[in-house]
């Protein structure tokens, strides 16, 4: 016999994105089974662990993102890479605030596992070539690409929390990448003084 609809593991995932995103992530599975109409039994027959769960809406919020991110031309300048990596980034988060907020607090909460977090970053490839490249050929300050994607990404979540506009979101980008790039005046580091 056929499942009905609302049992398939994609309405469960849209309810606990939707319930993680109005109660915060501490919440049931058995009020994630209530959202999406579905036993707390039926939830475990496709979720056996609320871990599993998680990490299953984790790497599908990262996997949607980093497809709205497309593919990139290698053949433009950096600059221009990281720009449509941000325009496209932002254009997404603006209208999946929801996904965005739940992705952060499970990010930030670490209750998404190593490995779900390795199989998100994973599929953020294509940005992370441009920030390697960028370091690689000294595009970018002396500061570690961890911390230095860390910013990026600070700085993306503050132009969607402020609401900024396109104008405001083209300044904003040009704060960031001043910030993170080599200028020919740049001051020498504590040590170089």
């Amino acid at each position: 016999m056929a499942r009905p609809k609302e049992h398939k593991p994609a309405a469960i995932i849209a309810a606990a994105l939707s319930v993680f995103y109005d109660e915060g992530v501490t919440v049931s599975t058995a009020r994630i089974a209530q959202a999406a109409g579905v036993s707390n039994g039926t939830l475990f027959n496709y979720f056996p662990t609320k871990q599993a769960l998680i990490d299953t809406l984790y790497v599908s919020i990262k996997t949607e993102m980093a497809n709205a991110l497309g593919t990139l031309d290698p053949s433009i300048p950096i600059e221009q890479r990281m720009r449509q990596i941000w325009d496209r980034w932002f254009d997404w988060a603006r209208t999946h605030r929801d996904a965005r907020h739940v992705m952060n607090l499970l990010h930030q909460s670490e209750l998404a596992s190593v490995e779900a977090q390795a199989t998100g970053a994973a599929a953020f490839q294509t940005a992370g070539e441009v920030l390697h490249e960028a370091q690689a050929t000294g595009v970018l300050v002396d500061l570690p690409l961890d911390h230095l994607a860390a910013l990026i990404q600070q700085q993306l979540d503050q132009a969607v929390i402020s609401e900024l506009d396109d104008e405001q979101a083209d300044i904003a980008f040009g704060v960031l990448w001043n910030g993170i790039t080599q200028s020919p005046n740049q001051s020498p580091t504590k040590d170089q003084s």
